[in-house]
């Protein structure tokens, strides 16, 4: 399924304010909430991964819980995507 570069920039962008609001990378399950694409969300994640703006790693989802979870968190290439996006946006006047 072909996946649009605004709906890839939206999942780096809930990424990274996850990131900076909680401390820590949000695992999969917290990623799809946050775009609101529980179908079409794993192309997005799948597409952003594929292209190495995302790493993906599996982890405990908490201290108390055993579960085990998919955290995403942006790879260098990814801040540097979304420092270019932020330019061009500030460049055009199109407010994040």
């Amino acid at each position: 399924m072909p996946v649009g570069p605004l709906a890839i920039i939206r999942l780096l962008m809930a990424i990274d304010d996850f990131e900076r609001v909680r401390g820590r990378s949000p695992y999969t399950r917290e990623v799809l909430d946050l775009i609101h694409e529980w179908g079409y969300g794993e192309w997005i994640i799948q597409a952003a991964y594929d292209l190495g703006l995302i790493e993906r790693y599996d982890d405990y989802c908490s201290r108390d819980v055993k579960r085990v979870c998919r955290f995403n968190k942006l790879s260098d290439r990814g801040r540097r995507f979304l420092e270019s996006v932020s330019l061009i946006m500030s460049l055009s006047g199109v407010s994040e």
